[in-house]
């Protein structure tokens, strides 16, 4: 029997939402909570992702991190806020996922590195054209 990993939604944009549909596909993934300041945007996920009109949605990703029980993040966000929301992810305790750029800058990609080196966490940056010249 396998656990299932509750993943919370950093981002509600459209490559956000496209990370949520495959979230609420796949076995073993809940998808527990959505945080962007963009009314629009979770109104958009409610329509388009199953289950999503059930979650608690936040404007704030800080609410979330800390009113939601929860394992991992999907971070979709413009690049620039990329490095608080991942510092402020790994420092709850969650395995982070965050869209590329992992960061905007060589010391917030330092500061990231060493934080989630001495986490013991898991983290990835997502890269879909891994193939593509």
């Amino acid at each position: 029997m396998s656990e299932t990993i509750r993943i919370g939604a950093i981002g509600a944009g459209g490559n956000a939402r496209a990370h949520m549909q495959r979230m609420a596909a796949m076995k073993g993934v809940k998808l527990v909570a959505i945080t962007d300041p963009s009314e629009d945007a979770i109104k958009l996920a409610q329509e388009q992702v199953k289950g999503a009109a059930k979650l608690p949605v936040f404007a704030d990703h800080q609410d979330m991190l800390e009113k939601v029980k929860m394992d991992a993040v999907v971070i979709s966000t413009p690049h620039t806020l990329h490095f608080e929301q991942i510092m402020d992810s790994l420092s709850a305790g969650l395995h982070v996922l965050c869209e590329k750029p992992m960061v905007c800058t060589t010391d917030h990609a330092r500061a990231v590195i060493d934080t989630w080196k001495a986490s013991g966490l898991v983290m990835g940056v997502a890269y879909q054209r891994h193939t593509m010249g």
